[in-house]
Order: C-alpha cells, then sequence, then structure tokens
C-alpha cells in the first residue's frame, strides 16, 4: 500500500515557474489594453467636461453682456476696445425707461481683471461694475474685446479658456450685431 500512495504523490505536479510566468503573461495581455483605454476614456471624458464648462460659461457671459447693451442708450469702448462701458436710459419712478435722458449716474462697465476686480489690473476674470457692485460673471476669460460694427451695434467677442491634464479647452464667441434699442 505504501508503494502506491507514493506513486500517486509523484504523479501530482504542482505549478511550476514556468506555469505561472505564462499565467502572469496571459493576464498582462488581457490587463494591460483595458487599462490603457479606460485611462484613454477618462482623459476623453475630463476634456469633454472641460470644453462643455468653457462653452456654457462663455455662452453664459455673452448672454450677460448682450442683454445689458441691447437695453443700452449708449456704448463706449475704452481701453483699447478691451473695457466696455454702457450707460443705459433713465428710469422713471414707474419703473420705465425714459429713452430722452441717459442716465450717466449709473454707469455699467465690463473688463477683464484679476481676482480683485481692480480695473487696469491684468487677469481672467469677467467683471461686470455698477455702483460700485463688483459682479464677477465669468472666470478663465483670455480675451475679451469690444469694436464698433455699425452706428447702432457693436461686435463682441469673448474667448474663454480652461486648462485640463492634457491641454487646455476654449472657447470664442462672437456676437456681432447688437442693436442698441435704446439709441
Amino acid at each position: 500500500m505504501l508503494s502506491r500512495h507514493v506513486g500517486i504523490a509523484k504523479s501530482q505536479k504542482g505549478i511550476t515557474m514556468v506555469d505561472m510566468l505564462v499565467a502572469v503573461s496571459i493576464t498582462a495581455l488581457i490587463l494591460v489594453p483595458t487599462a490603457s483605454m479606460l485611462v484613454g476614456a477618462l482623459r476623453c471624458y475630463d476634456g469633454e467636461l472641460a470644453k462643455i464648462d468653457t462653452d456654457t460659461g462663455a455662452v453664459l457671459a455673452m448672454q450677460r453682456i448682450v442683454n445689458d447693451v441691447r437695453e443700452a442708450k449708449s456704448v463706449s469702448m475704452l481701453s483699447d476696445g478691451h473695457q466696455l462701458r454702457i450707460i443705459k436710459p433713465m428710469v422713471t419712478a414707474d419703473g420705465y425707461y425714459d429713452r430722452s435722458q441717459p442716465d450717466t449716474a449709473h454707469p455699467i462697465d465690463y473688463y477683464l481683471s484679476g481676482v480683485s476686480g481692480t480695473l487696469g489690473a491684468a487677469g481672467s476674470n469677467l467683471w461686470r461694475a455698477q455702483d460700485g457692485v463688483l459682479t464677477l460673471v465669468k472666470r478663465g476669460v483670455n480675451s475679451l474685446t469690444f469694436e464698433y460694427d455699425t452706428a447702432r451695434s457693436i461686435k463682441i467677442t469673448v474667448v474663454a479658456r480652461q486648462y485640463v491634464s492634457r491641454g487646455h479647452r476654449e472657447t470664442e464667441l462672437t456676437q456681432r450685431v447688437v442693436y442698441l434699442r435704446n439709441y
């Protein structure tokens, strides 16, 4: 009986180093491309989220400026077209515009500045200033320009940028014709 157990023990083999290397190699052949695809998909997702965020922020900033300009009695470009001053019509006691009178006491300014909002300071934050109240409209604005398009319209260009792990995403919006309803 003893020889029979010894014969069984000799015929059973364990996992050899070669078997282990083959198993690890096959696993690596499956896992490495899978992990690579996952990392690529996550980077793509990160980039697309940044693009959506940049697009949305630029559109909202443009809409804010356009809404103010459409109600303007007059506009003027300052700082070589990098600052916009909007003068709306005077508001009556009933809350309606007196289109014959400009409200020069309450101008609205749009400009780029740093985090403090100080006029003339370099930065990439779009600010709206009225009556000493600063409102941050959008962060990450690389460029903001204003030009006269015709006597009754202006051209506004907003370039917003957001940095991601593999570079940046940029959105450039131009509103070519903004009619001044109260001009």
